[in-house]
């Protein structure tokens, strides 16, 4: 084999490896902005999520609130309440 032939043989072959690692990069452009646009809907899903979840969260601490306020103003008429009844009736003043 000459020196010239053997150049051809391997520039033959060197193209045709080009012509393949061309078409490989054009097919992963197409699948990597796939993946890009499947990733960006699945971060902005899981975003959506997390908001809705920390929304949820403040409406949960704020039912929470408002009935633990409920609950002690409710205490505090019933004592209120049960003071008025018992100051009219003292030991030993039964009225008969």
């Amino acid at each position: 084999m000459t020196v010239q032939n053997e150049y051809e043989e391997i520039d033959a072959v060197y193209t045709e490896e080009k012509k393949q690692l061309n078409e490989l990069e054009e097919r992963f452009h197409v699948l990597e902005t796939e993946y890009n646009r499947i990733m960006d809907e699945r971060r902005r899903t899981r975003e959506a999520r997390e908001a809705a979840e920390r929304h949820l969260q403040t409406l949960v601490r704020a039912a929470l609130t408002i009935q633990a306020f409920w609950r002690s103003f409710k205490v505090r008429k019933a004592i209120k309440a049960k003071k008025r009844r018992g100051a009219g009736q003292k030991k030993g003043n039964k009225k008969y």
